[in-house]
């Protein structure tokens, strides 16, 4: 049986568990549109024309991690017709209780700064997505 003999470098890599990141191909969209909240850049959001929607959640809740690639694909999906962001409520305490979330996920829709529309719970890009299209008429 043959011997593989690794550098030093590869080997402590190795051990560590920081095994280098594969090279993400060209054509693969890795940037999120959505944009992370707090309370000091929310009022310039909400002061858009665009309709807005806030995805408020937790990086330990597990439906708002599923709820997660939905609001990105929801964001990627409408472009600059709507304003996609998301309210992490562990850091933003105020700005969750300032619009009453008792539960995560809670997305909400606002247009020109109002509540039009609020969820509770994992919803579909379909609902969000007709969500903001009948915010923007």
């Amino acid at each position: 049986m043959k011997r593989l003999i690794l550098p030093a470098a590869v080997l402590a890599l190795l051990a560590c568990g920081n095994r280098p990141k594969p090279a993400v191909p060209a054509g693969d969209k890795t940037v999120s549109t959505v944009l992370t909240l707090t309370a000091a850049t929310f009022p310039a959001v909400k002061a858009q024309g665009k309709p807005v929607l806030v995805d408020f959640w937790a990086p330990w809740c597990g439906p708002c991690r599923t709820q997660g690639p939905i609001v990105e694909d929801v964001a990627q999906g409408l472009g600059d017709k709507a304003v996609v962001a998301k309210v992490n409520v562990d850091d933003e305490r105020e700005l969750a209780s300032q619009f009453g979330v008792q539960a995560i996920p809670t997305l909400v829709v606002l247009k020109d700064g109002k509540v039009v529309q609020r969820f509770v719970g994992v919803q579909s890009a379909d609902v969000l997505t007709t969500a903001l299209t009948a915010a923007a008429n």
